[in-house]
């Protein structure tokens, strides 16, 4: 590690043997690989001792396993970045007083009292949420510290090309709603029964692929993609990149709202967006299996144009910004409320 530069310091543990590919796990290396760009800062990361290395192709981390600090040590000139459960590498005392500027993922499903990273919002940070409704959101719940807002999104070079002769009709994506994603395509299914013009089907619920490659070649095999994200009363997306990627690959989407989805999946216009009951969703899979070519045209070319404003580029940018910008906001106390 160069002497001239500060560390941003990374805390991450994986415990799954086949756990695939997270979205958070993949946004929080996106990140570190974006500080890599630095001029001034240079990211580490340590993984919790409850990091088991199984040979898991899904691991975005397992490449970092050699270059990893060795301890949690906070230095006073690091800066912290924390997402999901990391804060409890901190001790009490220190997420009341980080020992550094601390740049924080935060959700909206963090409001909920029933989540496990609900304490950490009250802990002082420079929060980062990834839709226009997640930032009301949460300062409206009043976390400590201000909230800027840096959507997800993709890097394009790692997308397929869009397939021109999908096999699949519809794909039904379920891992946030296995049972739901069963039951429309028994549905489905049993239309088939009666019908001379077959839809081909596929499914996708637990366990996840090993690899977001291989979901992405699964998506890219349909036409219509119907997306089962995590509805309000579990606590609903802090974005739903899935359902962006679909659009980025020119499908057809149907995706219910999930508040962190609000930028980009529009009503009638980037995508079907039926109410999120078994019998809306089923309601609309038909409708675009229905839809005249030139609405379908016009709605996946739109979708298309709002996947082009989510290019990993402009995440690369807002980050850097922002993580250059950090002393200049954890000096400004006022924003902040630091324990007792």
């Amino acid at each position: 590690m160069s002497d001239k530069k500060r560390r941003v310091l990374f805390h991450r543990s994986w415990t799954k043997f086949n756990g695939g590919t997270s979205g958070g796990q993949l946004k929080v290396r996106d990140a570190f690989e974006h500080f890599r760009l630095s001029p001034v800062f240079e990211p580490r990361v340590y993984f919790g001792e409850e990091t088991v290395w199984y040979d898991n192709p899904g691991n975005v981390w397992l490449p970092y396993r050699a270059e990893a600090e060795p301890i949690w040590d906070v230095r006073p000139d690091d800066v912290l970045f924390l997402a999901g459960r990391d804060w409890k590498v901190l001790s009490p005392e220190q997420r009341k007083h980080p020992p550094a500027p601390v740049l924080n993922i935060a959700q909206p499903r963090h409001t909920g009292p029933g989540d496990p990273r609900h304490e950490s919002l009250k802990y002082p940070a420079i929060r980062i949420v990834k839709s226009t409704l997640g930032k009301q959101i949460l300062e409206e719940y009043g976390v400590n510290g201000p909230v800027y807002l840096i959507p997800d999104t993709i890097d394009m070079s790692l997308l397929p090309p869009p397939n021109p002769e999908p096999d699949l009709d519809v794909l039904i994506v379920g891992l946030k709603n296995a049972e739901m994603a069963q039951a429309l395509h028994r549905r489905l299914e049993r239309r088939n029964f009666w019908r001379r013009r077959k839809i081909r089907v596929g499914i996708q619920v637990p366990p996840k692929l090993p690899t977001r490659r291989d979901f992405l070649g699964l998506v890219n095999r349909a036409r219509i993609v119907a997306y089962l994200p995590l509805d309000a009363e579990r606590g609903a997306e802090g974005f739903y990149l899935p359902a962006l990627e679909g659009m980025a690959l020119e499908k057809l989407v149907v995706c219910p709202f999930a508040v962190g989805n609000i930028d980009f999946c529009i009503a009638g216009e980037t995508c079907l967006q039926p109410e999120y009951t078994e019998r809306a969703i089923y309601r609309a899979i038909l409708q675009a299996l229905d839809m005249p070519e030139q609405q379908q045209r016009e709605m996946i070319r739109k979708g298309k144009a709002i996947s082009n404003n989510h290019r990993i580029e402009q995440e690369r940018k807002a980050l850097l910004d922002l993580l250059h910008q950090a002393d200049e906001i954890w000096d400004q106390k006022h924003l902040f409320e630091f324990g007792n």
